[in-house]
């Protein structure tokens, strides 16, 4: 019973999606971080994609930053339009974006929506991988 358990458990994470981190320091924000291997761009909508989180950074995996860190804020930007699409709060680092994502409701001014890492986006946009 135990061992069914555990090869139950194990068949289990072995399924559960991988989310690749790759959390990089937001110029002129400090203790601020995005997340580049999530940042993407929608070629569907031209928005893109992105997660930053407030704390210290140790190892890859947001699930080793100590305790104190931000939960992950997920935003799209329209970088043409100067505006951003607030998509929520990940707890955990492995939410998919929500369902419908693309026609949420824009806000203007991304440097004071998103801050810096909206910048950062923008100017990134152009050599984004795209979103499956």
């Amino acid at each position: 019973m135990r061992l069914r358990l555990v090869l139950s458990l194990a068949l289990l994470a072995a399924a559960s999606p991988a989310f690749a981190e790759n959390w990089q320091p937001v110029p002129g924000e400090n203790g601020n971080y995005y997340d580049a291997d999530f940042m993407k761009l929608d070629a569907v909508s031209g928005l893109v994609v992105l997660r930053e989180a407030s704390g210290k950074p140790r190892g890859a995996s947001y699930k080793d930053w100590p305790a104190g860190k931000s939960p992950i804020l997920v935003y799209a930007v329209d970088c043409a339009a100067d505006a951003f699409v607030d998509l929520g709060i990940d707890m955990t680092g492995s939410t998919a974006l929500p369902k419908d994502w693309r026609n949420s409701p824009k806000q203007d001014d991304i440097d004071l929506g998103v801050g810096h890492a909206g910048k950062v986006a923008c100017d990134k946009k152009a050599s984004l991988p795209s979103l499956p």
